[in-house]
């Protein structure tokens, strides 16, 4: 089978779906698991032992916009993947609004000292780009509802 008779079958728009809910969902799942911690650090009931991450230092420099941008992202990004599991044509306009409060979470973070030199930000919007290509290419195809 063609490289091209491939991407004109279903089981590619199928195959394209499976990776954008890969990229999509570990997106979200990493969004709602920093967002439980940042309520645990809040409400002091983190154990600062738990992962290798000074969690109480760092969300004690974090700011009121930064909480803001932070919770925008997570919420967004929750709603993308759940429109996007409904196969829901609204999965792209969704994803794509994520990026602006994604990359401003990232942009202020990288702004704290212990954060200054992390990289999983560009492996993060490169996942979302690629993720954004596969909806738009599903959405062409009539594949979301």
């Amino acid at each position: 089978m063609s490289i091209r008779r491939f991407l004109g079958s279903k089981r590619a728009d199928w195959v394209v779906f499976a990776i954008a809910l890969l990229l999509v969902g570990r997106q979200a799942l990493s969004y709602a698991f920093w967002g439980i911690v940042d309520i645990a650090v809040r409400l002091e009931i983190w154990p600062p032992d738990l992962i290798a991450f000074d969690a109480y230092g760092y969300y004690s420099q974090t700011t009121l916009l930064h909480e803001a941008v932070f919770v925008a992202a997570c919420a967004s990004f929750i709603a993308a993947f759940t429109a996007l599991v409904l196969r829901a044509r609204l999965a792209l306009p969704l994803l794509v609004f994520c990026l602006v409060p994604g990359i401003a979470d990232w942009v202020m973070m990288t702004s704290i000292p212990q954060m200054a030199n992390d990289l999983s930000g560009y492996i993060h919007l490169i996942g979302h780009l690629v993720a954004v290509c596969a909806l738009a290419y599903l959405h062409r195809r009539g594949f979301l509802r």
